[in-house]
């Protein structure tokens, strides 16, 4: 009988190596070259590096850049002319005094426009032109032309008022506004996302750790399983179950090591991680550390409605589609505008003798100044009011677009009351998922706890042939999943409070992240 056992524990002495050798090795750990990353490193890259916040930005930059564009049409606008020519063609005219007509011209005109935000258009013009020529009809030459009129045009029907000329411009700005607190809304989503992506990350490396200790737990029982059969404790079938334990148990850990290298790819999407050597550099998530608070009395609904971006993002959306509407509105009255200008002119120049026409003009003889202060004397003017109107046939087109800009700025009230019901749900499922997923820590601690003494318990029972191979493998199993539900209900609790603070809208305070 001693020699019995001596042989046993011989066979068993050198069949540990050699099974364990042949059993297919696992690391303990994640390589030296990982590096370790944590949730606040995530969410700092994240703000570096995402492509939709810069595309959020840009979008920004366009819209801000659409405001001033609209306050030039209310800026004046300063033109000028300045041409000079000279012309000699054939005379077939006897008036004329010669076979050919020498004429030069030399204009020089100033002019300025502006729009008034009621809807008036002023022109204020000053012409200037002095002419020369060999005619002998002309009775100045050179001869010097001035004028100065102001006109202006006023919409008395379409396109009156300050509310249709500054819709334009109030669109632009609701429109900045609306792209401001979108951006916003964009950062805080990919802080959220970055937070859950980690945090999912975080737990496939959990359930890798856990994987990895069931498969080492099984193989251990195989292990011994073998000894005992060779010592002749067991049958050789017991090891079935164990082997098949073990078989199981890689299948899972292999499942959890892709799940986890997809997480970490999905945490490196949000990161905006653009080079090959960063995209095969592994990462390992730094542990949480710290207890969850429950959710807060001051995160509900109202807090949501005074902190969250996309209401007054929302709000901005619904000002753009009502002024559209009115202004479409208002196209769809007939045209009818006042048109009114005054001016003055002058005349000067140097007498042309006309033995055919013995008129004197030494009245307007003079300099171009003299022209100038004849002109600002008031005593030549000219002043004009008129009407005028266009009428389309029915209106289609201007009813058309306003029946369409009535559905735009539907659609936004609608959307605004989508987005109310919206939040108000996300404020409440965040509250009762935290509050769950901290519920569900104590119990699967408690759960976790227990399993480990039961296993431990029974594997004794099993030492001393009270207990089977099967129930071994049983609790082991039990143990596992108790583990499982307890990292699970840790990653929920933290991707619950994400959820929340992005559901109340305080995920940038609560990362003490300051927008400018």
């Amino acid at each position: 009988m001693r020699a019995r056992s001596r042989n046993s524990l011989w066979m068993l002495a050198i069949l540990v190596p050699l099974i364990a050798q042949a059993l297919p090795a696992y690391p303990a750990s994640d390589p030296p070259s990982s590096r370790e990353i944590s949730i606040r490193q995530c969410v700092e890259i994240a703000l570096r590096n995402n492509i939709d916040i810069a595309v959020a930005a840009a979008e920004k930059e366009i819209g801000e850049a659409g405001v001033p564009i609209e306050e030039a049409a209310f800026l004046p606008r300063f033109t000028g002319d300045l041409e000079t020519n000279r012309s000699v063609i054939p005379s077939g005219s006897a008036l004329n005094g010669a076979l050919s007509l020498d004429q030069r011209v030399l204009k020089f005109d100033l002019g300025a426009r502006d729009l008034l935000r009621t809807g008036t258009a002023l022109t204020l013009a000053f012409e200037n032109q002095r002419t020369e020529t060999s005619s002998s009809v002309s009775l100045l030459s050179p001869e010097y032309r001035t004028a100065l009129t102001l006109s202006a045009q006023q919409p008395l029907l379409k396109n009156f008022g300050r509310q249709v000329t500054e819709a334009p411009l109030m669109v632009a700005r609701a429109g900045a506004a609306a792209r401001t607190e979108e951006w916003k809304s964009k950062v805080m989503d990919i802080v959220a996302a970055a937070r859950v992506a980690f945090l999912a990350f975080y737990s496939a490396g959990r359930e890798v750790e856990v994987r990895r200790a069931a498969l080492d737990l099984a193989e251990r029982l195989l292990v011994q399983t073998n000894a005992r059969i060779g010592a002749g404790a067991m049958a050789p079938m017991d090891r079935l179950p164990a082997e098949a334990a073990v078989a199981a148990r890689k299948e899972e850990l292999l499942r959890a090591e892709t799940a986890a290298q997809d997480a970490a790819d999905d945490l490196k999407n949000i990161l905006g991680i653009r080079s090959a050597p960063e995209w095969d550099e592994p990462l390992l998530p730094a542990p949480m550390t710290g207890d969850i608070p429950p959710p807060s009395p001051g995160e509900t609904y109202e807090e949501a409605l005074r902190r969250r971006p996309e209401f007054p993002a929302q709000a901005a959306r619904q000002a753009q589609t009502d002024i559209q509407e009115a202004a479409a509105r208002n196209r769809t009255l007939p045209s009818l505008d006042l048109s009114l200008s005054a001016g003055l002119s002058g005349l000067s120049g140097t007498p042309n003798p006309n033995p055919l026409f013995p008129s004197s003009a030494a009245a307007f003889q003079g300099s171009y100044r003299d022209s100038l202060d004849q002109t600002f004397s008031g005593r030549y003017y000219n002043w004009f009011v008129g009407l005028s109107t266009e009428i389309p046939w029915r209106f289609n087109r201007e009813k058309a677009e306003w029946a369409r800009a009535r559905s735009a700025a539907e659609e936004q009230r609608l959307l605004g009351e989508g987005l109310s019901s919206r939040v108000r749900m996300e404020v409440r499922k965040g509250r009762r998922n935290l509050e769950s997923a901290l519920a569900r820590i104590d119990a699967s601690r408690a759960s976790a706890a227990a399993a480990a003494k039961k296993l431990e318990a029974e594997e004794r029972k099993l030492e001393l042939g009270r207990s089977t191979l099967y129930q071994v493998l049983q609790y082991q199993q039990d143990l596992a999943d108790a583990r499982l539900a307890e990292a699970r209900a840790q990653a929920d609790a933290y991707t619950a409070q994400t959820r929340l603070w992005r559901a109340v809208g305080t995920i940038l305070d609560r990362e003490g992240i300051a927008l400018r």
